[in-house]
């Protein structure tokens, strides 16, 4: 009884040291994926760079090529002979066996105690000479997907290069914002203190002072909000990038504007033979064109040409109870033997033919595929074409539109302070140049976004 009670405390405690260890490696696992820390000043190209160097996503397609890359070299192994070697040890003791014989003068009776000891060691070897294209054709349908598992690597790298580009983006507009909404406060505090010297020489009503006073505390409130923003969209980028959230980096570039001439026939000319995802497409075609005649191999006879070299040693005793004497016989053979093995499969269940309709069914699906990548990637180019005409026009419209707020509030700037002016008008003028502000970077940030998408949809990562 007082094993049966110990036995549920021993599997307790045998449960705890394997969670404790378990524990153990996982806090070892998250020690070795630490993520890098960086420092100082990072360009838009440096950001593009680091992110195809660090990106979670980008080794886990490294880690998925490889292990394509592996299954090639897997598939190699029916071109190099097949050797195997066995050997066995057997001790057999047999039970004591009684017999009888009968003499000229008397029956007389004896025990044999028989102990038989067999040792046997063989070498075999085997090397395919015909097996229907099927090894030709398996390897082939395997270095067709690991160029597809390459081709899906660079296809990751374009992404990450492209989602780099837009959160680098993404920074440069929040903190292009926050400077915008720091500089309108700094001319609302100018304001303040001129709006407070005119009232205090009775130039100007309370009302106005007071109103100048809300609108600081409005735009107080705007700072907040955009450094938030800004420090969010770090931390986005720093994410994408695969590096420590606690790196203290710098956006070294501005949001500027750099015209391109866009060709929608030329783009889709261009991704059709740079895009890595209609190359991958293409190499999934050609590995399931393969596989099908692979499957073809399977009503082929095989031929394999066999070596066996086999070695024996056998040892019997025996002793006899009447005699009262111990006999031990040993044996040993060795040999080899040489042939040609052919197997022609008669009848397997239609095992064959449904592989084959397997491998044409996956021939299609593959074509089907590779049809849809080049949809897609027709329908990207497009897009980005029609985002980045856009996003030029916007860039004009704003930088336009920003001239003339900038000057209209420089005018009623001047008749406030003059006196020949009233608040409203200039509240009004800075909100219009604020706005404008505002404009002008979210239009730079639009069209980089859209440039971002047009590389990644011609296939390219700068």
């Amino acid at each position: 009884m007082g094993g049966t009670r110990l036995r549920p405390v021993h599997c307790r405690v045998r449960v705890m040291v394997l969670v404790v260890g378990g524990l153990l490696l996982l806090g070892a696992g998250v020690e070795a994926q630490q993520l890098p820390r960086i420092e100082g000043p990072l360009t838009l190209e440096q950001a593009v760079d680091l992110a195809r160097q660090k990106s979670l996503r980008v080794k886990a397609a490294v880690a998925d090529s490889q292990a394509m890359d592996s299954m090639r070299r897997e598939a190699l192994a029916p071109f190099w002979p097949q050797a195997s070697a066995n050997g066995y040890f057997n001790d057999q003791r047999m039970a004591p066996n009684v017999y009888s014989s009968a003499g000229n003068t008397m029956a007389r009776n004896f025990q044999v105690f028989n102990s038989d000891q067999t040792r046997d060691a063989n070498l075999t070897a085997m090397y395919s000479l015909f097996s229907g294209g099927r090894d030709y054709y398996g390897y082939k349908a395997a270095a067709r997907r690991a160029e597809a598992g390459r081709e899906m690597l660079r296809s990751a790298e374009v992404d990450v290069a492209m989602q780099a580009r837009l959160d680098y983006i993404a920074a440069l507009r929040e903190a292009e914002n926050l400077r915008v909404t720091s500089d309108l406060l700094r001319d609302v505090v100018e304001r303040l203190r001129v709006t407070r010297e005119m009232f205090e020489a009775g130039r100007v009503p309370r009302f106005y002072f007071l109103r100048d006073e809300a609108e600081r505390a409005n735009v107080i409130q705007m700072q907040a909000m955009a450094q938030s923003r800004a420090e969010q969209a770090l931390v986005s980028l720093k994410t994408t990038l695969g590096v420590d959230l606690s790196s203290s980096i710098t956006l070294a570039d501005r949001l500027e504007y750099a015209p391109v001439t866009v060709s929608i026939e030329e783009g889709i000319r261009d991704a059709s033979e740079r895009q890595p995802e209609i190359k991958a497409a293409i190499k999934q075609r050609e590995a399931a064109q393969a596989e099908v005649r692979a499957a073809y191999g399977n009503y082929f006879p095989q031929v394999s040409v066999g070596y066996m070299y086999d070695w024996a040693l056998m040892r019997n005793r025996a002793w006899e109870s009447q005699a009262d004497n111990m006999r031990m016989r040993t044996d040993s053979a060795e040999g080899y033997s040489v042939g040609v093995v052919v197997t022609l499969p008669i009848f397997d269940g239609f095992m064959r033919e449904n592989a084959l309709n397997t491998a044409k069914a996956k021939l299609d699906r593959a074509g089907q595929a590779e049809g849809l990548v080049r949809q897609q990637i027709a329908k990207e180019v497009n897009q980005a074409a029609l985002m980045l005409t856009a996003a030029e026009k916007g860039v004009e419209a704003s930088r336009k539109g920003l001239e003339q707020a900038e000057e209209e509030f420089r005018v009623v700037k001047e008749r406030f302070e003059s006196g020949r002016g009233i608040q409203l008008e200039i509240l009004d003028a800075q909100v219009v140049v604020t706005r404008a502000r505002f404009n002008a970077v979210n239009a730079l940030a639009e069209y980089g976004s859209a440039l971002a998408m047009w590389l990644r949809a011609t296939g390219r990562v700068r």
